[in-house]
């Protein structure tokens, strides 16, 4: 089935054909911007499949929200493993059968830090006492777009995808939620403050861990459920997207995620997730921060005044 065919069909599910061409275009504008190749959507939600534990159930992964697809997809696409993400999302609320319906809009961009690493560890403790380059991980930058939509018992399906390289330049350039794309020693942005408990656990729907620390998928799910864009108070996750920013009518980005994975010595996975665009007098911004060495996670919180 082509792209058009498959997104028009589950567009014209619970849209009017006017509606549902206009929102095609306007996914088309997203996913075919330049330097951008389109991807086989139907093909990659097909292959996400063997990843869902909870396969006796009506939809397969069909509480999985759309972000933690996306992360999926891209982290899939890429071997490298000592990385910075950042992942921008942005929505459009549409009606179906009188009920809001979001769009996700989500595009991740992937940086191999591995070559950077490696010549730190280099500058540091020699050649003679570093091992190869091969080590440390290589391959490309890359960025992908997606576009998921609800339908038919499942969160996100995904629509449309497509994805570039990042050149060396440009990610020398690239902006990551506040730092340096490339920058390994930049700490996340923020006043930080300790949040005491721990999260609540529900049945893994994918891999949770990857060694010792979590997957990014994961700890975007945790972060999703402490800032309440999901829940798991019925003992089951289940992704909301959480409440629409007012100020937003189109798809600009207003949700701002960044992954920082084995940047030290230690196997770690620091994620921190921004919002922005609140429905809030006093607020502009909240950010929640998970970081997870070794299996150990603290959580933070930080806000912005307006």
């Amino acid at each position: 089935m082509t792209r058009l065919a498959f997104a028009t069909a589950m567009l014209l599910a619970g849209t009017s054909l006017a509606s549902a061409m206009a929102i095609d275009a306007n996914i088309a504008a997203f996913v075919h911007a330049d330097g951008f190749t389109q991807a086989d959507a139907y093909g990659m939600e097909q292959d996400l499949s063997p990843l869902w534990f909870d396969g006796d159930s009506a939809s397969p992964g069909g509480q999985v929200g759309p972000i933690e697809k996306a992360v999926i997809l891209a982290m899939s696409a890429v071997g490298a493993t000592r990385t910075r993400t950042a992942v921008s999302y942005g929505e459009l609320v549409l009606e179906e059968d009188g009920a809001p319906m979001a769009v996700s809009y989500i595009e991740v961009r992937h940086y191999n830090l591995g070559p950077a690493i490696h010549a730190q560890t280099v500058a540091d403790y020699g050649a003679e006492s570093t091992a190869d380059i091969e080590e440390f991980g290589t391959g490309p930058h890359m960025a992908w777009r997606f576009v998921f939509q609800p339908l038919m018992g499942n969160t996100a399906i995904l629509m449309d995808a497509s994805s570039r390289i990042i050149t060396d330049k440009q990610a020398s350039r690239d902006d990551c939620n506040g730092r340096s794309c490339l920058d390994i020693s930049a700490e996340p942005p923020g006043d930080w403050e300790a949040i005491e408990g721990t999260l609540p656990a529900w049945p893994e729907l994918y891999h949770n861990t990857d060694g010792s620390i979590a997957t990014p998928a994961h700890a975007i799910a945790q972060l999703a459920v402490l800032g309440y864009w999901a829940n798991a108070e019925a003992g089951y996750y289940q992704w909301t997207g959480g409440e629409h920013p007012e100020a937003v009518s189109d798809t600009t980005p207003y949700r701002f995620i960044t992954i920082d994975r084995n940047l030290g010595q230690e196997a770690s996975i620091d994620t921190v997730w921004r919002e922005t665009a609140l429905n809030d007098d006093a607020l502009a911004a909240i950010s929640f921060r998970r970081l997870d060495v070794a299996g150990t996670v603290s959580l933070m919180r930080a806000s912005e005044d307006r």
